[in-house]
């Protein structure tokens, strides 16, 4: 191969010197000289390439794993989550009652203690109708007493209106007796004409009084049930606005709103005072002034976590302030086959566990001394529990 090449730089020197056109032979030669090299050259990379390849490849599987593990061990040494919020209880605040808000007398994030009065709903309605019904009521019990005389009166009439009709039915009896009696005579000639023109208009008089009596004992019956219709309307009506009275009185002792437990005022800011309320309808809440605290820890650092171990809270949106707790309360932890396989794949993937278990730390009195007011349900934390 050299021989060739230096029989070729030769040929390229003298064309060189002799005729400028034959350098392009020359050109040639290098190019295939240069091609030759490169051929030889190549093959001895790609051995190299690879191995970096997978030793980076196995760096990285590395470092992974070394960090999951020293994930998982200063998990066990200092369970720590940023998983976790405030939570509390929280008691809405409505009316019993439809009806607009007058007056609302506590203010935003003030703290009230249960049955102290928060406001008050407009009551002139209830107020007018309280006394309608009042008036009504007054006038039933007055006129009472007058349908009852006036019915104790006509019961009379009707006793003696029964008398009288007794009385008439008797002297009809006796009168068509005699008239009839009379006539049979008369037939025979045995009664004077002016004895039978004498029976026979006490006849007529006994039917006529007999009929008079009759209607007056009809008229006497219908008044008396006339007034004791009266009667029963009366009561009827004295009844309804008493039931009335009762109800809008204690309509109107629900028209006042009180606090159902110790807590915090916290309005809604979509809340508009000025409209109509329904009854039910919240206006404002309370929040409990025992808040705590749900932190989700992972399910490996659960068998590090004991109730009473003591608990360091730090509230994102409070940062001045650190709090202290303590653990009353912690979940159960569903362990299956599934999860386990999980929790031993994510130590070569850098992804947390799938499994988190809820964990409640009750707030320090103490630590929360005089920022209880700070401290509203739905607040994202961070916790560290001492598990040493």
């Amino acid at each position: 191969m050299s021989e060739i090449l230096r029989r070729l730089s030769g040929r390229t020197g003298r064309s060189a010197r002799s005729d400028k056109g034959r350098v392009t032979s020359s050109n040639g030669a290098e190019a295939l000289s240069r091609l030759l090299t490169r051929s030889d050259r190549a093959p001895s990379r790609k051995p190299g390439i690879g191995k970096r390849v997978i030793l980076i490849s196995a760096g990285i599987i590395c470092v992974g794993i070394i960090v999951r593990i020293g994930y998982h061990l200063l998990a066990e040494a200092t369970p720590t989550t940023d998983k976790a919020v405030v939570e509390g209880n929280t008691y809405p605040v409505s009316s019993r009652i439809d009806g607009t808000i007058a007056a609302v007398l506590v203010s935003n994030r003030q703290y009230v203690k249960a049955g102290d009065l928060l406001g008050e709903i407009d009551k002139r309605d209830l107020e007018a109708k309280l006394v309608a019904a009042r008036t009504d009521l007054v006038q039933t019990k007055t006129m009472l007493p007058e349908i009852e005389r006036q019915l104790s009166k006509a019961q009379a009439e009707l006793e003696t209106a029964e008398s009288r009709m007794f009385h008439r039915e008797k002297q009809l009896t006796e009168a068509i007796s005699d008239y009839q009696y009379i006539s049979r005579l008369r037939t025979k000639k045995g009664a004077s004409p002016l004895l039978f023109s004498r029976v026979k208009k006490e006849n007529e008089d006994a039917v006529r009084e007999h009929l008079r009596a009759k209607m007056t004992l009809v008229n006497a019956g219908n008044r008396v049930r006339e007034v004791q219709a009266l009667i029963d309307t009366n009561v009827s009506k004295m009844r309804t606005a008493e039931m009335t009275v009762l109800q809008t009185e204690i309509l109107l002792s629900f028209a006042k709103i009180y606090a159902p437990a110790n807590g915090r005022v916290l309005f809604d800011k979509k809340t508009n005072f000025a409209h109509h309320l329904s009854a039910g309808e919240p206006f404002l809440k309370l929040v409990g002034d025992d808040p705590w605290v749900v932190a989700n820890f992972n399910e490996d650092q659960l068998k590090h976590i004991k109730l009473g171990q003591r608990a360091t809270i730090r509230i994102e949106a409070i940062k001045q302030r650190t709090f202290h707790g303590e653990v009353v309360n912690i979940a159960p932890a569903a362990h299956d086959s599934a999860d386990r396989t999980a929790l031993f794949l994510s130590l070569f993937a850098l992804i947390d566990p799938p499994q988190t278990v809820p964990v409640k730390i009750a707030f320090d009195s103490e630590s929360a001394l005089g920022m209880a007011k700070d401290i509203d349900p739905g607040m994202n934390a961070f916790v560290e529990i001492d598990a040493r």
